[in-house]
């Protein structure tokens, strides 16, 4: 059949991939746990691997892109043994599944594979995790490169956009600030990174048939404490009510790095795609105004 196939397609990341490779008129299997309707959504379950391979053996992909994991810090922290089954085995079963059928893989990792005591981080910096999350991203990063070289990892971070079920860190601040809820954020620093533009840069990547490992994210190092602010001043919402995360109070919970900031050099170099900025994130993230199809 060939085409893309997507895991984790009604997620913020696997749906903007989805829509950007559709723009260039490519046929799409949009794969996830809840699928869209039609003849190119379909259920795939990552704790699954006996499904994960048969989809693949049905559908034989030309490419497929894995934004799909669970995501949760703190819960990977407190269940580390059903988490690792999603975020490192069902991840090398299906990257082992498409190197079968010698299609790459595009791997979603993530900024936690660094402990955060520099920032700035490179592509060839030695990964050092500080907590399961990224302990689990880190594994999985090393067995996905070692499948096949055409296989591409891609580390992004603190992603947002619109999506179905708000789960991303804008709409939850959207969200609790409309309700007239205050919201305290760790002061920590990171790249926040507009989906779509995120995709646009990774398709680009897949239509230059690159691999290894790409940071991909957004153009600023900014505190999530100022990031939680200028979103709230983007939506026309009341600021005062994002207020810090008291110290200790994290302290029952996963560590987080403190600089997990990325460079983005080589992925410049390498499609000229242009990063977004914060401000120009959300600015066209708020111009699209609803969840898109």
């Amino acid at each position: 059949m060939g085409g893309i196939l997507v895991v984790g397609a009604s997620g913020l990341i696997g749906s903007a991939l989805a829509r950007a490779w559709r723009g260039r008129g490519a046929r799409v299997v949009a794969a996830s746990r809840e699928p869209e309707p039609g003849p190119d959504g379909r259920r795939l379950d990552l704790a699954e691997p006996a499904a994960a391979r048969a989809l693949l053996r049905e559908l034989r992909p030309e490419l497929v892109a894995l934004p799909a994991a669970n995501p949760h810090v703190d819960y990977c922290e407190s269940h580390p043994e059903q988490t690792r089954r999603v975020n490192v085995a069902g991840t090398l079963e299906l990257a082992a599944a498409a190197a079968e059928l010698g299609a790459p893989l595009v791997f979603f990792s993530s900024d936690y594979v660094f402990d955060g005591a520099r920032g700035a981080y490179r592509e060839e910096d030695p990964v050092c995790p500080l907590n399961e999350y990224g302990r689990q991203k880190a594994e999985a990063e090393a067995g996905v490169r070692g499948l096949s070289q055409r296989n591409l990892v891609v580390r992004t971070a603190a992603a947002y956009g619109w999506q179905r079920r708000p789960q991303n860190f804008v709409l939850q601040v959207i969200a609790r600030l409309s309700a007239g809820e205050a919201i305290r954020v760790p002061d920590l620093l990171c790249n926040p990174t507009y989906a779509d533009n995120l995709a646009e840069a990774v398709v680009e990547l897949c239509a230059r048939k690159l691999g290894g490992i790409f940071h991909v994210v957004g153009a600023e190092r900014l505190p999530r404490l100022e990031f939680a602010r200028l979103a709230a001043r983007t939506f026309g919402l009341d600021e005062s009510k994002i207020l810090p995360m008291e110290p200790g109070a994290c302290s029952a919970r996963a560590p987080r790095p403190r600089d997990s900031s990325l460079l983005t050099a080589k992925v410049r170099a390498a499609t000229g795609v242009r990063l977004l900025g914060a401000a120009e994130g959300l600015s066209a993230m708020k111009q699209k105004g609803e969840v898109p199809a």
